[in-house]
């Protein structure tokens, strides 16, 4: 579990599991403020995913940009 993809994943299943537990038991406020609080954590995680995704897409967007204007002839 080295890349940050793979700690985020990790991540979210923990707070899934935790989210899941709070919900199988009777509630006070205290846990609906901790099920508020486990679903913003999940949330900020997918986010920094999909932020990774997308910074790797644009890496290879530019790498495929860079690669096609090295096989042009030169003038």
């Amino acid at each position: 579990m080295n890349s940050p993809e793979a700690k985020n994943y990790a991540e979210i299943e923990r707070l899934e599991a935790l989210l899941e537990q709070l919900r199988a038991d009777p509630m006070t406020a205290r846990e609906t403020e901790a099920i508020r609080e486990i679903g913003l954590e999940i949330a900020i995680a997918i986010r920094e995913v999909g932020a990774m995704l997308v910074n790797v897409g644009w890496e290879q967007s530019y790498a495929a940009e860079s690669q096609s204007t090295r096989d042009l002839p030169g003038p």
